[in-house]
């Protein structure tokens, strides 16, 4: 059995994790970048970043008006180091059990099927949903493999 462990990690490389650590690196950097929220983050770098939206006041039942674009660049942005804090998450667990858990694929793909709904041309159909697809693969293939 422990041959078969052996040989099982070594044809399961440690890429999800990496992968999805890159995605949230690559979230910030197209953050930041003119034409796409290049703009909104200078503005943000006037204050120093700091108090950036008015936050619940913004709410229309409560007299606000939301910066929709300003909204969309945080978020673009601060995806970013969640997806990356994620992917640490996830590369520590294939280092230690060869694979992502079934429970952890399942979250992650129903999150991003939802995004996937709400944005279909985005990162999220033509990333994520197939990162998703090859985790579960290697998932139920692992557990195949060892019963």
């Amino acid at each position: 059995m422990a041959g078969k462990k052996q040989t099982m990690q070594m044809n399961n490389p440690r890429i999800h994790g990496r992968l999805l650590m890159s995605t949230g690196v690559l979230h910030v950097i197209l953050a930041i970048l003119p034409g796409v929220f290049g703009d909104q983050f200078l503005n943000f770098s006037r204050s120093w970043f700091f108090n950036i939206s008015s936050g619940a006041a913004d709410f229309s039942f409560l007299g606000g008006a939301i910066n929709y674009v300003e909204f969309a660049a945080f978020w673009f942005f601060y995806a970013g180091p969640i997806m990356f804090l994620y992917g640490q998450a996830i590369d520590r667990i294939e280092k230690l059990e060869g694979y992502v858990p079934l429970s952890m694929v399942n979250t992650f793909m129903a999150v991003s099927v939802v995004g996937a709904y709400m944005i279909p041309l985005s990162g999220m159909t033509f990333a994520l949903i197939p990162q998703g697809i090859y985790m579960y693969v290697r998932s139920v293939n692992r557990r195949n493999f060892y019963g």
